[in-house]
């Protein structure tokens, strides 16, 4: 049933801005602005020291805000005020055919706000929903337990996890680097065994004296787009991503979900369940987007009504 004239003309709006949004991010993987957001990314540093692995970059604002709306599902910053995924964040690992990041590096001593006690937390993140999604379907499947046996002795992977494991200890110790009175604060926040169980773990906050596990998939891979090359957990874990058909570096489609400017209701793909915390705020946005909707018809009805009278 055809809407009234103003909603037939708000949606057809959206409609002309969610396609020119596309022609922005759509496309092949050679499209000039794909390849120039792609090449604009800059090196980077962090602390006034180089970015810790070679095929990091800097993650620009625009990267920043399509973390925090598209991936991690947060509220838009208010304007003007400081976003602070920025103050958490070193840099971005690797980066689709679309040139988003797939996955960002986490300054592991950070405060969740200006007037909070510094943290020590994990040093790097999945946020490409493409690959979440794929790999959330995986781990469902099974895939962790067929995993965890091939780190067992004798099996082709024994001794791989330990070497990730030590690359994210050494990797937690660079970015902390000589803050000395901001660790001082965390030791006595957490206490001295806390304090070294936090220290010597490895990826994902795994100890060197458990007994191997891959523990999270998203992890593994996310390891495997910021260091590059030398995770042969998350190697496997993307082939067989490739396997169901999922292009792990990204689909003609899901630069909607990424891109700010095209409407989510309007993306040709969008994530549509995730676990944690970003599943909780998608489904509470959902929830909340639904309800305006609800608030808008019942507006328009009350608009018709009147005009009858």
């Amino acid at each position: 049933m055809p809407g009234s004239a103003g909603e037939d003309a708000a949606f057809s709006l959206w409609r002309c801005v969610a396609s020119v949004a596309q022609r922005f991010c759509g496309g092949t993987p050679s499209s000039s602005q794909s390849v120039g957001r792609a090449s604009s990314a800059a090196a980077g540093t962090f602390r006034g020291k180089p970015l810790p692995y070679a095929g990091m970059t800097a993650l620009t604002e625009a990267d920043l805000e399509c973390i925090d709306q598209r991936h991690l599902y947060r509220k838009p910053a208010d304007p003007g005020a400081k976003r602070e995924l920025g103050r958490q964040t070193v840099g971005a690992g690797g980066r689709c055919r679309h040139g988003w990041p797939q996955a960002i590096v986490y300054d592991p001593l950070y405060r969740e706000r200006p007037d909070k006690s510094h943290r020590l937390g994990d040093t790097t993140r999945l946020t490409c929903p493409l690959l979440v999604t794929a790999i959330d379907k995986l781990e469902k499947g099974g895939a962790m337990e067929r995993y965890n046996e091939r780190l067992l002795p004798g099996a082709d992977w024994e001794g791989e996890l330990q070497k990730v494991n030590e690359a994210h200890r050494l990797l937690r110790l660079e970015l902390i680097g000589d803050r000395s009175a901001e660790l001082a604060e965390v030791r006595q926040i957490l206490g001295e065994q806390a304090f070294a169980i936090a220290m010597r773990s490895g990826l994902a906050s795994l100890r060197p004296e458990a007994r191997p596990d891959v523990k999270c998939l998203h992890a593994q891979v996310a390891d495997e787009l910021v260091r590059g090359g030398d995770n042969p957990i998350a190697k496997q874990v993307l082939r067989d991503i490739e396997d169901q058909g999922v292009l792990i570096h990204g689909s003609e489609e899901c630069c909607d979900n990424c891109d700010v400017r095209v409407p989510l209701p309007l993306a040709r793909w969008k994530l549509d369940r995730c676990k944690n915390n970003v599943g909780k705020r998608l489904s509470r946005g959902r929830k909340q987007a639904a309800s305006r909707a609800t608030s808008l018809a019942g507006d328009v009805g009350s608009e018709r009504s009147d005009e009858d009278l």
